[in-house]
């Protein structure tokens, strides 16, 4: 089990570029001044700059080229560090396909649980936005864009989805014919037992896990400061105890937190109970300006 303060690296990445909602790279500066200096032993922010025109790629993804470019960057950084443990701060979903996949080669039977309102198991042939951000579970899965597709890549049944309740059509599709694990919000809270009976089913004790959090799994009324808002999210209380049961039960390895957008009005101390029980050692941020 990880404990609050063993993350080899703290990996920033302020992309947004792949769901077109620039507040989010804001939102993984401000994830990074709620994290406790000394949390992670290396600290390092992936910045570069937007992909001119002609790297936009061929259309079926927006903003490809920035995109790629920011997947590249964090990529270099984790093959530097090479953490076994990390901490990814983000910007978009898109940034967890170099986390993973970098993860993925360290623990080869490496599990993910990914928390979030939506599935991102579409394809640039099945979005109905083309914003790479709803694709990035896809392309972990070693389908979609081939310049998403990370050097490393999962199996489908080492994934399961927790707290999701918006999917594309393609996408349940998808989670149907792979019989992929998903535990929708409403399951969550109205079954408390049924968390830890998948857990015992799907992964071994002390496994290897790397946990996405989408700060969307959330209810809004509880947590309104994301770039893609679902009705009928978790509270606070419930989230804290999936993750006290994920922790409980597995070796997390690796934790990203998403999608935050600061510009809208809300209490950033919301968060700070469910960083705590991802393991990560936090502070009280600085006031909003």
């Amino acid at each position: 089990m990880n404990v609050t303060g063993e993350w080899d690296l703290q990996l920033t990445v302020p992309l947004w570029q792949g769901g077109g909602t620039a507040d989010v790279a804001h939102g993984a500066t401000r994830l990074a001044q709620m994290v406790q200096p000394g949390a992670a032993h290396e600290v390092r922010t992936v910045s570069v700059e937007d992909a001119p025109a002609s790297d936009a790629g061929d259309g079926s993804v927006a903003d490809l080229g920035a995109v790629v470019a920011h997947l590249a960057a964090a990529t270099a950084v984790l093959r530097q560090i090479a953490p076994r443990r990390l901490l990814t701060l983000g910007g978009d979903c898109t940034v967890d396909i170099a986390s993973i996949a970098h993860l993925a080669a360290v623990h080869p039977r490496l599990h993910v649980l990914w928390i979030d309102a939506h599935a991102d198991l579409n394809t640039h042939e099945t979005s109905p936005s083309a914003h790479a951000h709803g694709m990035p579970l896809r392309a972990l899965l070693g389908e979609g864009h081939p310049r998403l597709i990370p050097a490393t890549t999962l199996a489908p049944e080492r994934c399961a989805l927790l707290g999701t309740r918006s999917l594309d059509p393609a996408e349940s599709n998808f989670v149907q014919t792979h019989r992929m694990p998903l535990l929708s919000s409403a399951d969550l809270q109205e079954d408390p037992g049924a968390l830890p009976a998948l857990l015992r089913r799907w992964m071994p004790p002390a496994a290897a896990v790397h946990v996405h959090l989408d700060l969307d799994v959330l209810d809004p009324r509880v947590w309104p400061a994301v770039a893609v808002p679902e009705p009928d999210g978790l509270d606070v209380p419930t989230l804290v105890a999936v993750l006290d049961a994920v922790r409980g039960h597995a070796d997390v390895v690796g934790v990203s937190v998403t999608e935050y957008a600061p510009s809208t009005r809300h209490d950033p101390t919301t968060v700070l109970p469910v960083l705590r029980a991802l393991g990560v050692a936090t502070q009280d941020p600085p006031e909003l300006p």
